[in-house]
């Protein structure tokens, strides 16, 4: 196992520095040293990571853990990845990119159907119960021992990795950060009036408008300002709310995808600098913990296992948050909360939208 852990290492190491050796001699200047690894991010062609050149050195590593990884597709396409976590049919994934109703694509083409059977909010996660059973379930390790610096791969369906990146920072804990709407609100009799719409918000995106009245959020009915704030407050950055309006005498209904209060200011300035390397999850903020890497990911291929380079299994992706980050969810923390969703301590709210999927960017 270590041999085989040198001999990718070696390979992934010679792949990116060719890649920063020929960056070098195309505009003329010494070959990068200290800055290669940045570099090599914006190299065209075959020199890229994700060339097959490059993730076909990791195909051993991901062979095992590509067996516990399924897609979930609705509409024609994937819309997420998914990880089996009991032999019995469990799947988890990433809840917000899950439309109401999705396929389950197994490793060997099977296509079974799926129910959603569990939801932990705070992290994203969607347990799934697919109709099949005797499937290969996932065995973690440990992703305490990964460092910055250390190689990862994300995996798939074929005998290749999706991609290829490196851990940018050990697992953390991320500031809570605050959801927000986008209205100034003001007391109309006995319920809540938009008297003004921010420009870029999640309220103007969803189509509010001053003068509309704030009818019930999640089915749950709104009499003062203070009410739709508390209610949001308690949602985070990227959820979808169901909003009901009285407009000029018409009752509405508009979904809206919350935005983050710290972003506000220069909404869309931030979104087009974050979303120029790719379209980005439309919830990528407000979990607990995460392992951050630079993983170059699509919102789709988010929810399935992150592998190091000895194969184990040190992770869930669970979102595409900029240019150069990406977030997954490190098995140390994850561990226990799966055990505890498998146990029916998170139940599906009554209340819980699945709502089309909605990520940033083209």
């Amino acid at each position: 196992m270590q041999r085989r852990r040198t001999s990718l290492y070696a390979v992934a190491v010679c792949c990116l520095m060719v890649g920063s050796v020929s960056l070098g001699k195309a505009h003329g200047t010494e070959p990068a040293s200290s800055n290669w690894l940045a570099r090599i991010r914006l190299l065209p062609g075959e020199n890229e990571r994700s060339h097959r050149a490059i993730t076909g050195a990791f195909r051993d590593a991901v062979t095992r853990v590509n067996e516990s990884t399924v897609s979930l597709h609705a509409d024609g396409g994937q819309v997420a990845l998914g990880t089996i976590i009991h032999t019995d049919g469990y799947v988890v994934t990433k809840a917000s990119e899950l439309p109401e109703t999705v396929t389950c694509k197994l490793s060997d083409g099977r296509q079974v159907s799926s129910k959603l059977v569990a939801l932990h909010s705070e992290y994203d996660l969607a347990l799934l119960k697919v109709d099949a059973t005797k499937l290969p379930a996932i065995q973690w390790g440990d992703s305490s021992k990964l460092n910055a610096g250390s190689f990862l791969a994300t995996t798939s369906l074929t005998e290749e990795p999706t991609a290829i990146g490196i851990v940018s920072s050990p697992a953390r804990p991320l500031p809570k950060p605050q959801a927000i709407l986008g209205v100034g609100l003001e007391q109309f009799g006995d319920l809540p009036r938009v008297n003004r719409v921010i420009d870029g918000s999640a309220a103007a995106t969803a189509g509010l408008q001053v003068g509309d009245v704030i009818a019930s959020v999640n089915g749950k009915t709104m009499d003062r300002p203070q009410t739709v704030s508390a209610t949001i407050s308690k949602l985070q950055p990227g959820e979808r709310v169901s909003l009901v309006i009285n407009r000029r005498g018409r009752t509405l209904s508009l979904p809206a995808v919350l935005g983050d209060a710290t972003r506000i200011g220069n909404l869309e300035q931030v979104e087009l600098m974050e979303s120029l390397g790719g379209p980005l999850s439309s919830r990528r903020t407000g979990f607990p913990y995460v392992l951050e890497h630079d993983t170059v990911l699509r919102p789709k291929d988010c929810g399935g296992p992150l592998v190091d380079l000895d194969g184990n299994a040190v992770g869930i992706n669970i979102a595409r948050v900029s240019r150069v980050s990406s977030y997954a969810l490190p098995s140390s923390a994850i561990k226990p909360i799966l055990a505890d969703m498998m146990a029916g301590k998170f139940p599906v709210p009554t209340d819980h939208l699945a709502l089309e999927t909605v990520s940033t960017g083209d």
